[in-house]
């Protein structure tokens, strides 16, 4: 008889689901269940007393092949020493409970980390801000099945109710991702979380559509930032990361993640890696030397090292929060984000005849036909240092109250 052929990563991905359930044998009673729903579940089947039973090992591909086969093997040494493996399996648990290891809080790291490489450094940063913000503080210590759903929904409540709906809304379904992922690695077996995925008091909220800044408040905008000493009512980084936003039209993740080695000042520009641009390609930033100069008054506060951060955070935080820019414009007197700040540049480079294509480069736009995407390999690098030296002067202008004239001329100097 032909030896038992080994299951490998390809074929378990590969594994499709039919008109009927069957298993894929990895041999010595590990195999793979594929039910006609398409779910992949790990089974360990082993006789005890005379008798022939099985147990669940988690589901494919959170468990892995090689995680479900050292599972198999501990499951196999509780049976050699004639252990039922399911009564094993509980006082494992048990003894985890005792330990932290199925806490909420332990199992909700454990995701993160588990996702971490397949996220971009943004997502991650978000999921774990609405994790620390919005459920660690209640649940962190609680062993994850003694949550219930009526204690999840006062959790969920408060900062819904307080009018942080979106976030709230965001926390529960991260939420129900993480009490799934307990389920999947045998940590768990309830999830209150997607039992509240339909309840009608959560409401989403309307689409607020984010606004440019109106071009007659950039004066006052300038002058705000402009301000020192005691007049001056933001920090210096948070001035240094607006007047970046302004200069540059860089989104506010690309811009609280920088490093010190990421800035070429002799050249004048900014290179941000893949991993913090919404396209997930590297993009080189023209500053103008407006920029340059932001960048240079706050190189003695945090400058330590080539990979310091330009803008680190306070406390636990590594780098600045995610609602700082937001909260900094507010504080100055503008009910805009960030980003309404890229809509000011694409308005006013627009109307002022600007290459379009240049405009798009400038801002990480990815151009959605293929044909024409194929054409646009130049990054426009001559061009857009030339036009985003023209607006940051624009900026200027409007502060001083003096018009920027011969937009042609200096376009094409």
């Amino acid at each position: 008889m032909a030896a038992e052929k080994l299951l490998t990563e390809t074929m378990c991905k590969a594994a499709k689901p039919k008109d009927k359930l069957y298993y894929l044998n990895d041999g010595a009673g590990l195999r793979l269940r594929i039910r006609t729903d398409g779910s992949r579940t790990w089974i360990y089947r082993y006789r005890l007393g005379g008798k022939e039973t099985s147990t669940g090992l988690g589901t494919y591909p959170i468990v892995s092949l090689q995680v479900a086969r050292s599972k198999a093997l501990e499951s196999r040494h509780h049976v050699s020493k004639g252990d039922n493996v399911s009564t094993a399996k509980r006082i494992a648990k048990a003894n985890r409970i005792i330990k932290g290891e199925e806490t909420f809080g332990a199992i909700a790291r454990d995701w993160l980390e588990h996702n971490k490489a397949e996220w971009s450094s943004h997502h991650h940063e978000r999921n774990k801000g609405l994790i620390d913000r919005y459920l660690l503080p209640s649940l962190e210590r609680m062993p994850i099945d003694s949550i219930k759903e009526a204690y999840l929904y006062t959790i969920i409540k408060e900062p819904y109710d307080k009018g942080t709906k979106e976030s709230a809304r965001r926390a529960r379904g991260i939420a129900s991702q993480i009490f799934s992922y307990a389920r999947a690695t045998h940590r768990g077996t309830i999830n209150p979380a997607r039992d509240m995925a339909d309840n009608p008091y959560f409401k989403k909220p309307p689409v607020q559509h984010l606004s440019a800044l109106p071009q007659d408040q950039v004066g006052n905008l300038i002058k705000g930032l402009n301000k020192t000493g005691v007049d001056q009512i933001l920090d210096l980084k948070t001035v240094c990361a607006l007047r970046l936003a302004l200069y540059t039209g860089l989104r506010d993740n690309s811009i609280r993640g920088a490093l010190w080695e990421e800035i070429d000042f002799e050249a004048g520009i900014w290179t941000v890696p893949s991993s913090r641009m919404k396209s997930g390609r590297e993009h080189q930033v023209p500053l103008p030397t407006q920029a340059v100069q932001a960048l240079k008054d706050i190189e003695r506060l945090t400058y330590r090292e080539p990979k310091s951060f330009i803008f680190p955070g306070g406390g636990k935080h590594k780098i600045m929060s995610e609602n700082t820019l937001r909260l900094a414009l507010h504080r100055l007197g503008f009910k805009v984000t960030a980003h309404g700040l890229r809509s000011l540049i694409t308005d006013v480079l627009n109307e002022n005849g600007f290459n379009a294509d240049a405009i798009e480069r400038q801002l990480d736009h990815v151009e959605k036909s293929q044909v024409r995407r194929a054409y646009l390999r130049s990054n426009f690098m001559e061009e857009r240092i030339k036009m985003m030296q023209w607006f940051a002067d624009w900026c200027d202008a409007k502060a001083s109250g003096k018009e920027l004239n011969n937009v042609t001329k200096l376009k094409a100097a």
